[in-house]
């Protein structure tokens, strides 16, 4: 009886009724409850056979004494309504029962309101799983000291599965199950095989804390980026003898990540009302990586982390040329943005970035593997708002804090990709030219094509500054794109297709003119012809 109120004509406290499923009486003193985190220990008394003993509050003895043999605890309670894990060891510290409830599974909303227990429907089934439970049929809501009201026999016919492998090391995985499996034969060596190697396995030990857990050691460390897997004998059984649903489980051997090798490739940082921040990482290499070794932050204005929080409790994998979303809500960002990937979904309380400008970063407790100082400004200017647009990246393999490889998310896909390829994604162009344009004909719609002119830079030598003019067909400036601007050996400009006063311009044929001089005195000039084009209405 976790929830007690209110009252169908019970006493009204908490309880738990142990039975004895043998054919003589057990002495339960030295044994020990955990409810929770919370552990209390019996004092001398026993068990008939084939008998039931209560269990409550030293308050509330009295009141159960009328239902039959009653043991009370120093401290007991903390059934919490909702659920929690109740564990009986032995005095030697074994493992005796276990179960870990819900409120689901009184299966009535008016039972689970209050005032019913939890009954177990065959107590010679030893699963710790729901179809062994259900609320009480008593006018009274509960049967303490007697056979339970929704006894029945009830074979534990659900096949045990794994439900986890997570990779601690290269030489050991833990292996959870989905219910207690028979100790002899789960810790048994010769019952595990790795399908393709000759690595023998060194030893399985249990998890004392949790029950469903085994962690096995290979003597040899295994390779790393490489699929593994792992046979497990039918022998492997539950309590009630029955095999794995599969007995062949998959696993990947992670890399160690490095500055650069994951970038952050999209950015939600205004969402819509009501909405979530997202992040998207992705994989740029061909490695395979742990992302519950990675922490996300941000930085204030003066580059000091403020906020931050690890992107994962458990492993979970990043493989090559991959990407995987994270937000505080993943039905907010599928109900917003169309996605075919959800699967690469997590959430995770991100921190809170601003939304007019704000630093990310992604980093190890060793080392900075990328960071993104974003700007509002950074956004396509004839947007008519900014909010729950997200700003992509055009090119993962391009630098993070080159302004022209950030850009507003193609208003027909819906202003987001998460989790896909981005709609703005363009190619690194080589060229041999020392100034070449991206393309000849371009469209600034923000439809995630051509929207942007890109002026690319191809410099034998440092040291140059450069001045880029726009100038119309019929020879006026309409734009000055940039003055005094130092340049790098490889580096590129972009224009947005907008006037000095940030007004669309119409379709026509423009003229970029750049100069470009260095320390020593040496003059370039270039002159390249571009058109504006656009959807014919």
């Amino acid at each position: 009886m976790a929830d007690e109120s209110p009252t169908q004509g019970l006493p009204e406290y908490e309880y738990i009724e142990l039975y004895n499923t043998k054919n003589y009486p057990i002495s339960v003193e030295g044994w020990k409850l955990q409810i929770g985190s919370k552990e209390l220990l019996f004092s001398s008394d026993t068990i008939q056979a084939n008998s039931f003993l209560i269990l409550c509050s030293n308050a509330s003895k009295e009141d159960f004494l009328i239902y039959g043999d009653v043991h009370s605890l120093s401290s007991f309670g903390g059934l919490t309504n909702s659920g929690n894990r109740l564990v009986l060891f032995s005095a030697q510290g074994k493992t005796i029962d276990e179960i870990a409830y819900s409120d689901t599974w009184y299966q009535l909303d008016e039972k689970s309101d209050g005032g019913w227990s939890l009954e177990r429907i065959d107590p010679m089934n030893f699963t710790w799983q729901e179809p062994n439970w259900r609320a009480s049929n008593s006018a009274i809501g509960g049967t303490p000291g007697k056979q339970n009201s929704v006894f029945a026999e009830n074979n534990d016919q659900v096949l045990p599965k794994i439900e986890d492998i997570q990779v601690m090391n290269s030489n050991s995985v833990r292996i959870t199950y989905s219910e207690p499996m028979q100790e002899l034969e789960v810790l048994q060596i010769l019952n595990y095989e790795l399908v393709q190697g000759k690595n023998l396995i060194f030893e399985i030990h249990k998890m004392e804390e949790v029950k469903t857990i085994i962690e096995i050691v290979f003597k040899d460390h295994l390779l790393e980026n490489a699929k593994f897997k792992l046979e497990i004998s039918e022998k492997v059984t539950d309590l009630a003898g029955n095999p794995l649903k599969s007995n062949l489980v998959e696993f990947w051997i992670p890399t160690l990540v490095h500055q650069g090798d994951i970038v952050i490739n999209e950015l939600l940082f205004n969402p819509l009302a009501g909405g979530s921040d997202y992040v998207e990482l992705y994989n740029r290499t061909q490695n395979i990586y742990d992302l519950s070794q990675l922490y996300i932050g941000k930085k204030d204005e003066n580059y000091l982390l403020t906020d931050s929080v690890k992107l994962a409790k458990k492993q979970i994998l990043l493989h090559p040329e991959s990407y995987l979303l994270f937000t505080a809500d993943s039905l907010n960002i599928t109900d917003n943005y169309y996605t075919s990937n959800t699967a690469v979904f997590h959430q995770v309380s991100l921190p809170n970035y601003p939304d007019k400008n704000g630093r990310i970063v992604l980093y190890t407790k060793d080392e900075l593997i990328d960071d993104f100082e974003y700007y509002e400004e950074m956004h396509f200017e004839l947007l008519a708002t900014k909010e729950g647009v997200a700003l992509e990246r055009v090119n993962p393999d391009e630098e993070t804090n080159l302004n022209s490889n950030w850009q507003s998310a193609a208003q027909n896909i819906g202003f987001g990709t998460p989790g896909m390829k981005n709609s703005v994604y363009s190619d690194i162009q080589e060229t041999v030219e020392e100034v070449s344009l991206s393309s000849k004909i371009f469209s600034p719609d923000n439809d995630g094509i051509d929207d942007r002119l890109y002026i690319n830079f191809n410099l034998e030598d440092d040291g140059f500054v450069a001045n880029i003019r726009i100038y119309n067909s019929l020879g006026k400036e309409i734009r000055k794109l940039a003055s005094n601007l130092y340049l790098g050996t490889d580096d590129k400009v972009y224009w947005d297709g907008l006037n000095s006063k940030r007004e669309r311009l119409p379709i026509g044929i423009y003229l970029v003119y750049i100069e470009m001089f260095n320390p020593d005195g040496r003059m370039k000039t270039y002159k390249k012809t571009c058109v504006i084009g656009g959807k014919l209405k």
